[in-house]
């Protein structure tokens, strides 16, 4: 992960509630994790999908980011360890 997309995400606001609300919320953390927790290519599949219908949605944008970090696999993993272990 590069230093410009580390800092984009340490500014996506959404993606820092997005993670924050998984530590927190059960139900939240349970289906970020399943997500997170298949394979690359599955994972990103139903991101496109997801990213894709969000947009469509007209979902802010930032939010729609927010997702879409979640298709890099370093991303992933790390997002899986904070949620996991605080």
């Amino acid at each position: 992960m590069s230093e410009n997309q580390k800092k984009n995400i340490g500014d996506n606001e959404s993606f820092i509630l997005l993670i924050q609300l998984a530590k927190e919320n059960k139900k939240i953390k349970d289906r970020i994790l399943m997500l997170l927790k298949l394979d690359s290519f599955n994972r990103i599949s139903l991101l496109n999908t997801f990213v894709s219908e969000m947009s469509f949605k007209g979902a802010p944008k930032d939010f729609v980011e927010a997702f879409a970090y979640l298709k890099d696999d370093n991303i992933a993993n790390e997002a899986i360890k904070i949620i996991t272990n605080g």
